[in-house]
Order: structure tokens, then sequence, then C-alpha cells
């Protein structure tokens, strides 16, 4: 039996190393198809180009080039590299997958509200939901789409968010006018790298999305990207993620609408259900409902003014979103003398996303000082109510340290690294992912309905 190289999560510990638990399925790769099969090709992008057929394209193109020997035995090599890449596989669950490969259409919320973290969150989701979370990918039949989204996970995660800390660590020394000190010159390249890698990534994923990269036929194309059935790792999923996967599945513009969308009532109502349904103890379960009544009559009488909770981010448009960048370099402080003591408040970062948010509420249409009962209110406006107030509360605390640090440490403070990026990372990149998640996933049961109905 040839050896098997397989890359995974090992039963109960962190490790990639894993071996497999079945028999290994001869290697797949596909017969010469024939005339008619020929016939029936098309070009698609990188959501269905695999390794595999990559790789005979390219190596089709440099055969002319190649030496005489070389190209006489060109089947035997390419035979050999199809058995090498059958024979490395990788589990569901380091893969992250493009929306299209999730079912996702043009115009569906995951298409918008995404980042490499929500994205692999959900595609880990539906793997569980579709119980292929243990399952192995063959590299001859990984696609070019989940490549690139897993790399990209891989680098937001190990670089831009470790380097984003580092970042906002370094402390305002030397100035050398207006706004422009050392900090400034030592990061701005750094933040116009990594502002820039996030374009690329995104202009790159799509570019490859919608190219004709390679001819295949559409049994290959319903293979492309797809688990070995016969193949699995061990590992278990924890009993409440398993819970979870169950209940949600991709929203869509057909009636499976977003968690996001959807008002607290309801989530109120499924998470007091849920408790009274895991709790056998009868006293458990009516002091459980009656908490929940009480929830429940203060949300219906009180009122919120919905419209002046400002814009997410994520909706801002291009221009609001680089008027929100660029604040936090040429945002002017506002001094303020108090006695002897002279103090500065800066008007970038919460302050001036709040103002942009407010703008973009009142540019299209709403009417600000309209009122909602929290029972209605939607999910996502809540969720962004507590984004700004986490970083509102961040800025104030900033604020305050960086007016504190100059009297506590005189003629040192502005060598004092500063501290808040270890703050604003999990603001940035894990309360806004499991926004994401929220906004990109429905729940199952209105997939059903809507299945009904169609």
């Amino acid at each position: 039996m040839a050896a098997v190289i397989t890359i995974g999560f090992a039963e109960g510990h962190g490790s990639l190393i894993s071996p497999a638990v079945a028999v290994p399925a001869a290697p797949s790769v596909p017969a010469a198809p024939n005339a008619s099969a020929e016939a029936k090709k098309e070009c698609v992008g990188s959501d269905f180009a695999t390794f595999g057929k990559i790789y005979d394209a390219i190596f089709d193109s440099i055969v002319p080039y190649l030496p005489p020997q070389v190209r006489k035995d060109r089947a035997r090599i390419k035979a050999q590299a199809h058995r090498d890449m059958d024979r490395l596989r990788i589990s569901n669950m380091v893969v992250s997958n493009h929306p299209n490969q999730l079912g996702a259409e043009r115009g569906d919320p995951i298409m918008k509200y995404r980042d490499p973290i929500s994205l692999y969150v959900v595609s880990q989701l539906l793997n569980v939901r579709e119980g292929k979370q243990f399952q192995a990918i063959t590299v001859e039949n990984l696609t070019l789409a989940q490549a690139v989204e897993t790399l990209w996970l891989l680098i937001h995660t190990t670089v831009i968010i470790p380097l984003t800390v580092v970042l906002s660590a370094v402390p305002n020394i030397a100035p050398i006018w207006g706004p422009i000190n050392v900090r400034f010159l030592v990061t701005l390249p750094f933040y116009i790298g990594m502002y820039g890698a996030r374009y690329l990534y995104q202009f790159i994923s799509s570019a490859l999305v919608n190219s004709c990269l390679v001819s295949m036929t559409q049994e290959e194309r319903d293979r492309a990207g797809k688990p070995v059935k016969d193949l699995r790792f061990a590992g278990s999923v924890p009993k409440f993620i398993d819970e979870i996967a169950g209940q949600v599945d991709l929203a869509d513009q057909r009636g499976c609408e977003p968690i996001g969308n959807q008002p607290m009532s309801r989530i109120v109502d499924r998470t007091t259900k849920y408790l009274v349904y895991t709790n056998k103890d009868p006293a458990t379960k009516a002091a459980i409902t009656g908490i929940s009544r009480d929830i429940e009559n203060r949300m219906r009488n009180t009122w919120v003014p919905a419209n002046l909770i400002p814009a997410d981010p994520a909706d801002f448009n291009q221009i609001e979103g680089l008027i929100s960048l660029l604040g936090g370099y040429v945002s002017p402080d506002i001094p303020i003398t108090i006695g002897e003591n002279q103090f500065s408040i800066g008007t970038s970062g919460a302050p001036l996303d709040i103002v942009i948010g407010l703008i973009h509420n009142f540019n299209h249409g709403q009417n600000l000082g309209e009122q909602v009962r929290l029972w209605d209110l939607p999910v996502t406006k809540s969720m962004t109510a507590a984004y700004y107030t986490m970083y509102f509360s961040i800025y104030v605390a900033q604020t305050i340290y960086a007016n504190a640090l100059p009297i506590a440490l005189p003629g040192v403070a502005q060598y004092v690294p500063r501290p808040f990026g270890l703050f604003y990372a999990p603001l940035n990149f894990g309360f806004n992912a499991y926004h994401n998640v929220l906004r990109s996933m429905c729940f199952s049961e209105d997939k059903k309905v809507e299945a009904a109905i169609a």
C-alpha cells in the first residue's frame, strides 16, 4: 500500500498530523474524456479549477520548450505528479471556501459581509451541518479558490493581526510638524501595505473566480473541491458547536433572512425555548420562563432611537471608508487647558466614525429621531450599538491614558509603548467577525420554509 500523507486534527490534540480512519481510495486521476465529453467542456474560474487541472494546463503549455527526453516521458511525469497530489490530503477543517463554493449567489449577504475569519467560521459551520468536518480533500482536487482563501486566512491571522497590535503600540515620539511624527513615518508604510494587501486580495479573489483558467467537464466541476467520501480523520466536534451548526444555514435573497436582520424578540424567544428544553428540572424551567417573561415586558416597553445608532463601518461607502482611514493621521487634536496642565482630545477614531455613521444614516433618508421598541430592534443594530459602545470606551480610556501619562512620567512618557492595540484587536478582528457571521447566516427553519414555498 502506498504511503499516504495526511493533514488533519488528531483526536483530542491540536496537531495537524493524523492518520486517516479509512482505507485510502485509489488515486482519483480522471480518465481521459471521450469526444462527447470534450464537446461539453466549459472554461471555469478558480472556484472550479483544481490543482490537478491547473497542473495539466501549465505542463502542457511548457512541453514544447522542454528537452526531448522530458517530452518523451511527459505522460509518465504527469501521471506521477497526479499520484503525488492525490496522496497528499488536507482536512476539511483547515480549508476555507469562497462564497461561491458555499452556494452563495451575487447579492447574497456573505458577498458583502465577510472577512477571512468569518468566512472560515461559516465554512466550518456548514461542514459540520453537512457532516463533512473531518473529511479530507486531496491536493489533486483542491480548487484554486480554496487555496487562495485559506492562504489569506493564514496571512490575516499570523501576520496582519499581530502586526496591527505591534504598530498600535508604537509611541508618539519626536513630533516633526502637526500630526506628523516619527511614529507616523514608521507606521504609515505598514498601514498602507496592509490596506493595499486587503484590496489586492479582494481583486485577485474576484478576478480568479471570474476568469477563464481551465476547461472542465460537468462531472469534473461537480467533483471539484469536494472531499474524499471514504476517508475521514479522527476527531469530534463539541456538542454546542454541533447544535449551533444544525440551527443555521447560508442566508440568501430568496427568503432566508440573515440572523442580523431578525428582531431581538426572536432571539429572546429562541433562547428561552432552548434553555427550557435543555433543563429537566421543573423548578428551573419555571424560573427561566418567569425571567424571560420579565425581559420580554421590559423590551416591549423600552423605546430606543434606532437611527441614532451610527451606521456600521462595514456599510460605509468608499469615500466614507477612506475618510475614516485617513482621519487617524490628519485629524487634529483639540487642546484643552485646565489650570497649569494642557490636555488634548483626539478627533479621529471613535468620534470620527460616529459622525460618519450618523451622516450616512441621514444621507440614506433615515429619520434620526425615529423610536422603535427594543423588542423590534434588529440584531445587527444592537451589535453595531455594542461595537460603538466598546469602541468609544476604549477611545476614552486611551485619551485619559495619553493625557495622564505625561503627568505621571514627565520627560519619558513619549517613549512608553501604547497598550491599546491589545483592546482594539479583539474588537476589530473578533467582534466584527462574529457580526459578519450573523449577517451571513440565517436560521435553518427559514431555509426550510423558503424551500417549501419554492
